[in-house]
C-alpha cells in the first residue's frame, strides 16, 4: 500500500505541476500579447513625435522668418523715423539762428550799418523762413 500512496502522492504533485505549467503559459502568452499592444503603441508615439517635431521645426523656421520680417520693418521704420529726428535739431539751430539776428538787429548800431545789417537780415530771415518751410514739408 505504501507504493500505491506514494504513486498517488507522485500522481497529485505531477498534476499539481501541470497546472502550474498551463497557468505560467498562459500569463506568458498574456504577457505576450500585452509586449506586442505597448510595442506598437511605442511606435504610433514614435511616429507622433516625429511628426510633432517636424511640425515644431516649421513653427521655428517661420518664428525666425517673421522675426526677421519683423526687424526689416522696424528698421526701415527707424530710418524713416530718424530723419525726422535730424530735422527737428535743424529746425532748432534755424530757430536759435533767427533769435540771433534779431537780437543782432535790435541791437543799437550806426544808422548806415543799421540799414545794411537789417536788409541782409532780412534776406537771411526769408531764407531761414523757405528753410523751415522745406523742411516742414
Amino acid at each position: 500500500m505504501q507504493d500505491n500512496g506514494t504513486v498517488q502522492q507522485l500522481s497529485k504533485a505531477l498534476n499539481q505541476l501541470l497546472d502550474a505549467y498551463e497557468i505560467l503559459q498562459e500569463e506568458a502568452k498574456q504577457l505576450t500579447e500585452e509586449n506586442t499592444t505597448l510595442k506598437e503603441e511605442i511606435d504610433d508615439l514614435e511616429l507622433r513625435n516625429r511628426g510633432l517635431d517636424s511640425r515644431l521645426c516649421a513653427l521655428n523656421d517661420t518664428t525666425k522668418h517673421n522675426s526677421n520680417e519683423v526687424d526689416t520693418m522696424l528698421g526701415r521704420i527707424e530710418n524713416i523715423l530718424g530723419p525726422t529726428a535730424v530735422e527737428e535739431k535743424i529746425e532748432e539751430k534755424v530757430v536759435i539762428l533767427e533769435e540771433k539776428i534779431e537780437e543782432e538787429i535790435e541791437a543799437p548800431v550806426e544808422n548806415n550799418s543799421h540799414q545794411n545789417k537789417e536788409d541782409n537780415k532780412e534776406i537771411d530771415l526769408g531764407r531761414m523762413q523757405s528753410l523751415l518751410n522745406g523742411f516742414s514739408n
